[in-house]
């Protein structure tokens, strides 16, 4: 499982819980186009990415 966590527009913290690392990278675009920011995926062992390194490690054609 993979969280997406980011801080909306009134600087709530939320969390959004994916199934896989894909769904977690569609959720961060997704809340990057909405305006939120400090947007981070936690992985499998819960260690922070930025979505771009998430995208890099994915090797997405």
């Amino acid at each position: 499982m993979f969280k997406v966590k980011a801080v909306d527009h009134t600087g709530r913290a939320v969390t959004f819980a994916c199934g896989t690392a894909e769904q977690a990278l569609e959720r961060s675009h997704e809340l990057a186009r909405r305006g939120f920011r400090d947007i981070v995926v936690l992985g499998k062992d819960d260690k922070e990415v930025s979505a771009s390194a998430l995208e890099r490690s994915l090797d997405l054609d």
